[in-house]
């Protein structure tokens, strides 16, 4: 859980046209940072109020769609078109409720977001590296991948923690669910938790 509270500083990813993918990763780390101080006591006082909080900050800069699509992989052509926003919400919800929890053991981390020294590739897309380091002083690189939005602003579409893909993760378990309630995909959306292998 330590390694995916990393994954929480997606946070407000970008709200200009002008913006690079690491200028607007950079200034979203330090807003995200600083709310961080605000946001954590509501756990105790109101826990569904800290969660909301946390997914009324984190889900308009996270590429849910496209994230849950690519997920359910060949499943999702398969699958109706209910049953593809049923699963995009409870994914969502469960996604956000790990964050948040997570969120929780985010403390005096240092962060830095490493500025990219090569061009990207191509115009829509990017990934960043972020430099997440424990108290003990253990370095945790995190990778966010990103993608350029129809409004201009720059949307997480998948991380990598420490190596570990998070999207290709939650696609194998998706499988993994399909195969343990033979392949009926409103069991595997009812059943659905995320479940994330943390090497820490």
């Amino acid at each position: 859980m330590r390694l995916f509270a990393a994954f929480l500083l997606m946070c407000s990813l970008g709200n200009a046209q002008a913006q690079t993918a690491y200028e607007s990763v950079n200034e979203s780390t330090t807003i995200l940072l600083e709310r961080l101080v605000e946001v954590q006591p509501l756990y105790e006082e109101d826990p569904e109020k800290f969660f909301t909080a946390v997914q009324d900050a984190l889900s308009p800069y996270i590429d849910f769609e496209g994230f849950a699509k690519r997920v359910m992989a060949k499943h999702h052509q398969t699958a109706t078109e209910e049953q593809r926003a049923a699963f995009q919400l409870k994914f969502e919800k469960a996604l956000i409720r790990t964050y948040a929890t997570a969120l929780l053991e985010f403390d005096n981390q240092r962060i830095v977001v490493v500025k990219p020294t090569t061009p990207q590739k191509r115009l829509d897309r990017a990934t960043i590296l972020i430099e997440v380091y424990s108290g003990s002083g253990t370095l945790y690189p995190v990778h966010y991948q990103l993608g350029l939005g129809e409004d201009g602003r720059w949307l997480l579409r998948n991380v990598i923690i420490d190596g570990i893909n998070l999207g290709l993760q939650f696609r194998s378990q998706f499988n993994a669910y399909m195969q343990k309630y033979k392949k009926d995909i409103d069991l595997v959306i009812e059943n659905w938790e995320v479940e994330v292998n943390d090497a820490s």
